[in-house]
């Protein structure tokens, strides 16, 4: 399926063959009648009962349903709405409470007939999205510095952050960090923080909101010729491929 470039709300019913797939855009699925069997990522539950289901973008996953079933499904661009950090800190499956359970009849009797509007689509994801982040239980609190950098890394990786910003964030001296980074991460913090811009890059070229130079100047790069040859170097490929793959 090819990934929405704006976030999409509709009614789907679906039969008792098991598919397999992945897309390049987050799904929400919510039921209204019957199960959907699902497995995400290794992990096995149902929709249904009370449960829906977040499916990250490039997750794995297989679907089977029998009987008559309905459900609201909401297909959202992996970049704009909620940091790409936070869907993935997300339980797949999730448990639909009051609240929750009365946006799903409105959306299902709004959608009912046809897709809904795009204004009321794109609040109603926004709002569900961080309806199921803030009822996420705390991430325990890690006592690995080398966990504050990453934050901050992931939080500011379109700025030019310095070895020394990093270690000042891990409470650790330069050089003690460089060593203690490359111990956990494998790898150095300018080519983590390279790779963090560009996965972001490819997630705004993909959405297709964005002209290029904007993208680039986005996250972190002086102008469209260093984005195109970054990628072209590290992985092998160009802003205008990425972008027309988002259509696939």
């Amino acid at each position: 399926m090819a990934s929405p470039h704006r976030p999409t709300v509709s009614t789907r019913s679906y039969d008792g063959h098991e598919r397999r797939h992945t897309h390049d855009h987050h799904q929400i699925v919510l039921p209204i009648a019957g199960t959907l069997d699902m497995e995400i990522g290794g992990a096995c539950g149902r929709v249904g009962d009370g449960r829906g289901v977040l499916v990250a973008d490039g997750v794995p996953h297989s679907f089977r349903s029998g009987g008559t079933n309905r459900f609201v499904v909401l297909d959202v661009p992996a970049a704009g709405l909620m940091p790409q950090a936070a869907v993935r800190a997300c339980d797949a499956f999730f448990a639909i409470d009051g609240a929750l359970d009365g946006l799903v009849r409105y959306l299902a009797a709004e959608a009912a007939d046809r897709p809904l509007d795009p204004v009321l689509a794109h609040h109603s994801a926004g709002l569900l999205l961080r309806a199921l982040e803030t009822r996420q239980p705390p991430p325990p609190v890690s006592n690995d510095p080398i966990d504050h950098a990453l934050a901050l890394m992931a939080e500011r990786c379109a700025e030019p952050l310095t070895v020394a910003e990093l270690a000042e964030a891990a409470g650790l001296a330069p050089s003690h960090f460089h060593e203690r980074f490359r111990a956990r991460t494998g790898s150095t913090p300018a080519r983590l923080l390279a790779d963090l811009r560009l996965d972001r890059a490819e997630a705004l070229l993909r959405d297709g909101q964005l002209p290029l130079a904007e993208v680039a100047l986005a996250v972190g790069f002086s102008d469209q010729s260093a984005l195109t040859r970054s990628l072209r170097r590290r992985r092998g490929t160009t802003p205008g491929a990425v972008r027309r793959s988002g259509g696939i």
